[in-house]
């Protein structure tokens, strides 16, 4: 797929000093010892933050149970939290996503005080606390475009190693179909669809990142960073999900939207699509053939509907924070459907924020969703001042990954997963280097 360039200015970097590109050129290159040596010059708290993304997205304690003796997520939050809090060289991150995330903290205490089943909201306080407090961690912590880039490889060098390992499965089998699909690591991404989410997000985030940085690679080192995006379509194949596949789509029609090489676009588009057609088995094609009419589509139209009259009867803070699970079964009549269970989660992220928080959660969530858009366009409009072309094309990645993550997280419900969360902040951190750097770049060329 062809992405337009032309926008971008083509003035040399060379030309000025200040340009943060030079500094960053060796990361651009992925020399791996001037990453080592960039990453060992960070302070602890964001090695801590790092390592908290490692333990989340790698989960090598329950790979390896002999390991798992500490929390180890929780202490890194702690002591990143610790650490961040007396470095005296802190800065706070302002952005307005910053109040709508309180926000949504506050409706989700105040639902759960007014919910049908209290308990049951206490019980679950720490799946979204947590996301907001790793939210300010990053925003505040990750506030260097080295830092950024540590960060931002690592979470792809993560996500790779979960698409290598579905594409690999795929193979042993013959590239068959299975029910199961093929799953990523433990935790978050251990279901199927939920791995397929994670894809979707994973894709245009490779395909920008190779776009910014390819210019600085060699035939080898670009060969392997094309096995990124090739191992995510595969393995969103071999998922079995069908949201995972109509994501990858969204994914690709917002790139084209977005090119103003269409033409090209759209040619690329057309191809990678045949392929991918051409290698789904029979088994998804069949499922796709009868979506909307086969008995899981048909629970999941219940659910939605159910899931609107909950938000209706109960508008302002909705049922209450996490207690779908209690209030659906006792309130709600559903005959059982051959072959599947009547009662069971909304599956969908829009549904799931209006049934449980109402009207009022919902609105914050999609305003959530403006802001990373606005954020992004933002700070794409600085990256075009001082020539960044990686801040400039990982923004457009930002974009669409949260495309893929609201298209295929409208089939599986995982509002509370770490897939919007961590591209809020990382959004909003991205924001605030290109806005930092383009300050200085505006006062060095007044001096």
């Amino acid at each position: 797929m062809s992405i337009d360039n032309s926008n971008i200015s083509k003035t040399d970097s060379t030309a000025n000093p200040a340009k943060p590109e030079l500094s960053m050129q060796a990361f651009y290159a992925i020399k791996l010892a001037e990453l080592w040596k960039g990453f060992l010059s960070t302070p602890i708290s964001f090695w801590l933050i790092s390592f908290y993304l490692f333990i989340e997205y790698v989960r090598p304690q329950t790979i390896y149970p002999e390991i798992d003796v500490l929390p180890y997520g929780q202490l890194s939050i702690i002591l990143a939290l610790t650490t961040h809090f007396l470095d005296k060289s802190r800065a706070w991150v302002k952005n307005s996503a910053n109040k709508l995330i309180t926000l949504f903290l506050i409706t989700i205490i105040i639902s759960g005080v007014f919910s049908t089943y209290p308990q049951e909201s206490l019980k679950h306080w720490i799946d979204f606390t947590q996301w907001f407090i790793i939210y300010f961690l990053i925003i505040n912590i990750v506030n260097t475009e080295k830092k950024f880039f540590l960060f931002y490889f690592a979470f792809l060098l993560y996500s790779f190693k979960m698409s290598q390992h579905g594409f690999i499965s795929w193979a042993n089998r013959g590239f068959a179909f299975e029910n199961w699909g093929v799953t990523g690591a433990p935790g978050w991404f251990q279901n199927s669809g939920e791995f397929g989410i994670q894809l979707c997000v994973f894709l245009p985030l490779t395909l920008y990142f190779i776009l910014a940085l390819r210019k600085y690679w060699g035939k080898l080192k670009l060969a392997f960073f094309l096995t990124l995006p090739f191992t995510a379509i595969a393995s969103a194949i071999a998922s079995s999900s069908r949201g995972a596949l109509v994501g990858v789509a969204a994914v690709f029609v917002w790139m084209i939207m977005k090119s103003r090489h269409k033409f090209r676009a759209v040619i690329g588009a057309v191809i990678i699509g045949y392929v991918v057609f051409y290698n789904i088995p029979p088994e998804s094609m069949a499922r796709f053939q009868s979506a909307g009419e086969d008995v899981t589509s048909v629970a999941r139209k219940n659910r939605w509907a159910d899931g609107l009259d909950m938000m209706n009867k109960n508008p302002i803070f909705g049922i209450g924070y996490r207690n779908w699970d209690q209030y659906y079964p006792t309130h709600y009549f559903r005959p059982s459907l051959a072959g599947e269970y009547p009662y069971g989660l909304p599956h969908n992220i829009f549904i799931d924020a209006g049934a449980e928080l109402g009207y009022t959660g919902l609105l914050i969530f999609i305003l959530m969703i403006f802001i990373t858009l606005l954020n992004n366009s933002r700070t794409r409009k600085l990256a075009l001042q001082t020539d960044n072309k990686f801040i400039f094309w990982t923004a457009n990645g930002l974009d669409a990954a949260m495309i893929g993550f609201l298209v295929s997280g409208s089939f599986v419900s995982v509002l509370f997963y770490p897939y919007f969360w961590i591209n809020l902040a990382m959004t909003v951190s991205l924001n605030n280097i290109a806005t930092k750097q383009a300050r200085s770049d505006s006062l060095l060329n007044t001096d």
